[in-house]
């Protein structure tokens, strides 16, 4: 299936690239007006992304109600290390067929080691319904990113009442969770490192991670797994999940009757979700930055938290996090791109390893 998107996704893109002069295809644009005139007249962007269709096709009929006249973008989902090394090879070679690359953390570091990308200067937008918050912007410009992900505390309120749930990540280790905990394989608290400007040393999140393997936990693998076994009352907590997770199981957390209910923990990650990498000689170029723009602007980071509220920055003023994180008065626990990509080798190597289970591959 994603040969077939891929191939599909190129097909339209080569046709179009066909139709324009050679100096139109590589051609970027210095100011919003000039951009917006110039992406009216390029092929459409091809979007490769790990988002579902659910989740992404509203994000594409929000950008073609702010510029109509500009091409649908083309976007197709594609995740895994396969579908990324592909792409990266086609950039690599600069004979680019996907314009925009959802980046998992883990290639971030060799994106910018082997300049892979094109590294845009976003101050072009200052001013511009499209405006970047700095604080969306990675590697110089290389990175844009649109949502976050909060790794909150899920709990079954039938196994686990609210008043006896963990409020921050460190009590999840607390030996009265025994038998009742479970535990992602790949766990994701890079942010609690020292390394990485947190309150954790190493010998710390060595004993966390002791104490969470002493307590017996169910081990899971990602959100679909976890709410199945916490919806389910086989256990009854787990720390360190993704809020963005219980929304996509339709449910509403606030209700009483919510089989997977959560607790922002203090402190609490909120961490950028989805990563925008552009490729170094893109399709559409002036389509494509002015897409990017739009995602990882206001407009785009409230556009994706009407699909998921748990996507929804804490920097939007009135957002469904920025609320909850008051609610629960809890501190923001937040670093950069570069950083988590640095740290999460070592992080997984004093977890994992205490767990007993191998780092996951690059």
């Amino acid at each position: 299936m994603l040969k077939h998107l891929l191939s599909t996704a190129v097909t339209v893109a080569g046709v179009c690239t066909l139709l324009l002069p050679q100096s139109a295809q590589a051609q970027f644009k210095t100011t919003y007006e000039e951009i917006v005139a110039a992406a009216k007249r390029e092929p459409a962007v091809q979007w490769c992304t790990g988002l579902s269709q659910k989740e992404s096709r509203p994000l594409v009929a929000a950008f073609k109600k702010a510029y109509p006249d500009v091409p649908q973008v083309n976007d197709f989902e594609c995740s895994g290390q396969d579908a990324t090394q592909r792409v990266l090879s086609e950039w690599k070679a600069r004979a680019p067929q996907v314009d925009i690359l959802d980046a998992d953390d883990e290639v971030l570091q060799t994106l910018d080691d082997q300049n892979l990308t094109h590294v845009q200067d976003w101050s072009v937008f200052k001013g511009s319904p499209v405006e970047i918050d700095p604080r969306y912007i990675f590697y110089k410009g290389r990175i844009v990113t649109v949502g976050q992900a909060h790794r909150v505390i899920w709990f079954n309120p039938k196994v686990l009442k609210a008043e006896d749930a963990p409020k921050s990540i460190e009590d999840c280790a607390n030996p009265k969770y025994k038998d009742i905990i479970a535990a992602d394989v790949r766990p994701a608290i890079f942010e609690f490192l020292q390394d990485a400007g947190g309150p954790w040393s190493d010998e710390r999140l060595k004993k966390w991670a002791a104490g969470v393997k002493a307590n017996n936990p169910l081990w899971v693998r990602g959100a679909a797994n976890a709410f199945q076994v916490i919806s389910s009352g086989e256990r009854g907590l787990i720390c360190g999940q993704q809020l963005h997770g219980i929304f996509r199981g339709n449910v509403d957390p606030a209700s009483p009757s919510a089989p997977v209910q959560y607790i922002i923990p203090n402190p609490s990650i909120a961490r950028d979700y989805d990563r925008l990498a552009i490729a170094p000689k893109p399709l559409a170029p002036n389509a494509t930055i002015l897409f990017a723009a739009f995602l990882a602007s206001n407009k785009g980071q409230t556009a994706i938290a009407e699909i998921n509220p748990g996507y929804a920055s804490v920097y939007i003023d009135g957002s469904y996090t920025q609320k909850a994180y008051q609610r629960f008065g809890a501190e923001i626990l937040r670093t950069s791109q570069e950083v988590i990509a640095k740290v999460a080798e070592k992080q997984n190597k004093i977890i994992l390893g205490e767990w007993g289970f191998p780092s996951p591959a690059k």
